[in-house]
């Protein structure tokens, strides 16, 4: 057992010599400032028509961890919070006196995570709240509504958390067309993949079509529709056509229009797109597993495109109240992975909280046979799985045999045909003074011309990529 549970179990039992605060009592007011130095006070929020949801949870509670991350104040927040219609105050109470700023943002040692991160509501250190409210476990959902009454209410869905607002404290009005672009990663096996992007509806009227620009450092390179049928609080994916990543590169998706309409709150609508393209590897490879304090519930696997296994380790060696022979020390395992395949790597946690405790840092790096670093995971509280898709690659071309400076565009200026210079198959995109993507062509060899005579006569950049590399030609057309 962790020292996180028996502190837990304490908590519990102090807790439980007060009494819940009866339902429809009336809601004891509170003065307190947020982590960003932000001051809120209660009686001002009812005094406003406000409906308050407050929940107040501690940084060491999986069950509070487990419903933070279901996100579902965030919707609320983002449909009728400040986000939306501001109809609806939502507050986090971190309720436990000994808790740290640490803890609350990952780095503690009381904790599940990062409570912060991409949290758009306030959020407070405030034990005092707690047992003003007298709470009795973590954690606790309050609903104070504008005429100051509070109850308890379920730890639910976005969904029930409005009906209950609705049934109880008066129908919300909500937005129209407000619609979010959600943070998104893709990892690909090589610079050219299709990505997807996320969207969700926060608005009362279901969303019938939507258009999403992807944007590379800024600039448009890609626009996608979407129709079909999205009600309030669903997620629709979409997926853009093929194109040349850069590993370097910032990656942002925004949707310009929702029903034909722009967004409610174009705070909202765009989000991070990150792009992860696989590593090269050699076919032997070594593992360097850089364990926590609790080794006997760490282990990991590396899979195929199949998904098959190929390589695991752990458990490892330790004791069930943490420490051992294995416990915050490096795990070396020798590795072979089979040619012209990609490899995802999966760290998982059989307690459910991540490679989070002891004196050393915690995670996995690969080098090659060369002893050079490939890849470096580092880790913290994860939870019980973290999966690393698409993590390795061990195609036969490797990184140096991508001779950048060789791929040359000639003839150019042009008059409409051109070559590329190269000794491997290149994908080519042709993108405009606008950063629009005008032509694309895949699979190009030397011995292979490409038309563009359709195009306008001007300035456009050529971006040519391999498997594993992608570089820049700009290009004139006559």
């Amino acid at each position: 057992m962790k020292k996180i549970t028996l502190f837990f179990a304490f908590i519990l039992l102090s807790l439980q010599g007060n009494a819940q605060i009866a339902p429809g009592s009336v809601a004891p007011d509170f003065t307190v400032t947020d982590i960003n130095g932000v001051t809120h006070h209660l009686a001002d929020y009812i005094a406003a028509g406000k409906t308050v949801i407050m929940d107040v949870s501690a940084t060491w509670c999986q069950p509070c961890w487990n419903f933070h991350n279901t996100r579902a104040l965030e919707d609320i927040y983002s449909a009728y919070g400040a986000g939306g219609s501001s109809e609806v105050v939502v507050l986090f109470i971190e309720g436990d006196a000994a808790t740290t700023d640490a803890d609350l943002h990952g780095t503690g040692t009381n904790t599940r995570g990062d409570w912060t991160q991409d949290v758009p509501y306030p959020i407070i250190d405030g034990s005092n709240v707690g047992n003003l409210y007298q709470i009795t476990y973590f954690p606790t959902l309050f609903r104070i509504c504008p005429d100051g009454l509070v109850s308890e209410i379920s730890a639910g869905t976005p969904a029930s958390i409005r009906t209950s607002i609705n049934t109880s404290c008066g129908v919300l009005t909500g937005t129209q067309n407000n619609v979010g672009s959600l943070d998104n990663t893709n990892a690909f096996c090589s610079a050219n993949g299709s990505a997807i992007a996320k969207m969700r509806n926060y608005g009362e009227n279901i969303v019938t079509a939507a258009t999403l620009n992807l944007k590379e450092n800024g600039t448009v390179v890609a626009t996608k529709n979407y129709v079909g049928s999205m009600p309030r609080f669903t997620t629709r994916t979409l997926t853009f056509d093929n194109y040349a990543y850069n590993a370097t590169a910032d990656y942002t998706v925004e949707v310009v229009s929702a029903n034909t309409a722009t967004p409610f709150n174009p705070a909202i609508t765009s989000a991070e797109m990150g792009v992860s393209i696989a590593k090269q590897a050699t076919t032997d490879v070594v593992v360097k597993v850089y364990t926590d304090n609790y080794p006997t519930e760490i282990s990991w696997n590396i899979k195929n495109s199949a998904g098959t296994i190929v390589a695991t380790g752990g458990p490892y060696v330790g004791s069930a109240n943490g420490g051992g022979a294995d416990a915050n020390t490096t795990k070396i395992h020798n590795v072979t992975l089979l040619a012209n395949d990609c490899y995802s790597i999966n760290l998982l946690d059989s307690y459910g909280d991540g490679w989070s405790y002891g004196t050393t840092a915690h995670g996995v790096e690969v080098f090659d046979n060369a002893s050079s670093s490939i890849l470096n995971i580092p880790v913290g509280g994860f939870g019980t799985a973290l999966a690393n898709p698409n993590a390795l690659t061990t195609n036969a071309l490797a990184l140096a045999d991508f001779k950048s400076n060789t791929f040359k565009v000639f003839p150019n200026p042009t008059n409409g045909i051109i070559s590329i210079n190269t000794e491997v198959a290149v994908n080519v995109n042709i993108i405009d003074v606008t950063g629009k993507v005008v032509f694309v062509a895949n699979n190009i060899t030397k011995d292979k011309n490409i038309d563009l005579s359709g195009l306008q006569k001007g300035m456009y950049l050529a971006k040519i990529s391999s498997q594993n590399a992608t570089t820049t030609e700009k290009i004139i057309l006559n």
